[in-house]
């Protein structure tokens, strides 16, 4: 059994690229001696993170999250007990829908592709399922904006 939480917040303004990739780093390697994994998406200055893995260390990381003042108006959109890990081998993913067309395009295939090699039950799983919806949502919010 893993523990998850989905969940969606608005980037502060002074929150860099640079530091948003700083901020990976660190988390991976945390990630990784907490046996977390994730994915976390970026775009139109807000993100939507997937964490799982022991129910204590999600726990913990949630609460440090939702305390970081890089961002705001932080959204649970799911917070319980799951049968299926999704990605099991990531630390901590990141795609960045903010920045060249080139890196978009790069993102947006590494997405499709995590998305379609989930097995079935992770497909069927209310992380792969609220995830992937809202993500979606994300990025078609972006590109209408981009397209104005």
């Amino acid at each position: 059994m893993y523990y998850s939480v989905i969940y969606q917040s608005k980037a502060d303004e002074k929150f860099s690229s640079k530091e948003i990739e700083l901020m990976l780093m660190k988390a991976k390697r945390k990630n990784k001696r907490l046996r977390v994994t994730g994915c976390i998406v970026y775009a139109n200055d807000k993100f939507i993170q997937l964490i799982q893995g022991p129910k204590d260390a999600i726990i913990d990381l949630y609460s440090a999250i939702k305390a970081d003042k890089r961002h705001f108006s932080v959204t649970t959109l799911l917070e319980g007990g799951s049968q299926e890990k999704l990605w099991k081998d990531w630390s901590m993913a990141m795609l960045n829908f903010s920045g060249s067309s080139k890196q978009i395009m790069s993102s947006r295939i590494l997405l499709e592709s995590y998305f379609e090699t989930a097995n079935k039950a992770e497909k069927d799983s209310d992380a792969f399922k609220i995830f992937k919806e809202n993500v979606t949502n994300l990025l078609t919010e972006s590109e209408q904006l981009a397209s104005y």
